[in-house]
């Protein structure tokens, strides 16, 4: 693993989300002024005898593929940014064990939505999902149909939790490296269920709770101005589901910034539906910050 100044971590196997997400990670690492660790994870491979035990077949030949698949995307990596410091790791073991593991001494992880091996069942959050709700850093998931530059602004989920404040930070730094405006969204909607025992009033004040959710939007953004002077802000409180509300609010914008945990509509991100949503469905990179 590399040691010293923490880096840019992204995993790469080659598919086209991989493909997208190294090219994102690779601005994002010369933004940083920091190492790009480029980790490409392979399976152990195993055959079975004659006894019918599984054993384990040479590995090196598999390494040194790996390796040169990685020397060629060193290359195109340098070719459009020259004085980027890019190192190499090619990895046996589980995908997201392994790049949990890596992404502990990294500022930032980077994965594709899907990809191949062992990606390839992303679709149930076996990789992209297991690696944004466990890792120690941001992590930010980049779809295979993402083009830098097509849209205008960076949107930020808001529901007053702790790490929605650590995911507004975020965005405003975000916001301010892309020399873009951003979109504080808050979803809100009628009382529901957050947990076994939770019993919902049987009356309530659908305008008291609308002025509640825009308090909490307004206090979300309050106090950045100063540090952002130059970020322009938009306040939009929508009513609606949380997954909806900023699948829609990702449509527009060029990356979408959420907690890893939230409350209300967003408590269980990245953990059950609306995980699958933003991970797998939003048309924008999604950093999960925490």
């Amino acid at each position: 693993m590399t040691t010293g100044q923490k880096y840019v971590l992204v995993g790469y196997d080659g598919s086209p989300a991989a493909k997208k997400a190294t090219q994102w990670a690779a601005a994002e690492a010369v933004r940083r002024q920091a190492e790009l660790r480029l980790v490409h994870v392979l399976g152990l491979p195993m055959v079975s005898s004659p006894m019918g035990f599984a054993v384990p077949i040479e590995t090196e030949p598999l390494r040194a593929a790996a390796k040169r698949l990685l020397r060629e995307v060193v290359e195109v990596l340098h070719a459009e940014h020259p004085g980027l410091t890019v190192r190499v790791g090619a990895e046996f073991g589980g995908t997201a064990p392994t790049l949990l593991q890596e992404a502990t001494n990294a500022q930032l992880a980077v994965v594709g939505s899907r990809g191949l091996g062992e990606f390839r069942d992303l679709v149930s959050g076996s990789v992209s999902a297991h690696v944004a709700t466990h890792a120690t850093c941001p992590v930010v998931v980049v779809p295979a149909q993402w083009e830098p530059g097509a849209r205008g602004e960076v949107a930020v989920g808001i529901d007053g939790s702790a790490t929605s404040t650590a995911a507004v930070d975020f965005a405003f730094e975000q916001a301010q490296a892309r020399n873009l405006p951003l979109t504080a969204v808050m979803a809100w909607h009628d009382p529901v269920r957050t947990g076994p025992g939770d019993l919902l009033p049987l009356v309530y004040d659908l305008d008291a709770l609308e002025q509640d959710s825009a308090a909490v939007l307004a206090e979300a953004v309050a106090g950045h101005a100063e540090k952002y002077p130059d970020v322009t802000v938009r306040r939009e409180l929508v009513r609606g589901h949380a997954d909806d509300v900023l699948i829609d609010a990702a449509r527009s914008a060029e990356l979408l910034v959420v907690g890893s945990r939230g409350r209300g509509a967003f408590r269980g991100l990245l953990l059950g539906s609306t995980s699958r949503s933003l991970v797998h469905y939003a048309p924008c990179p999604v950093a999960v910050v925490r």
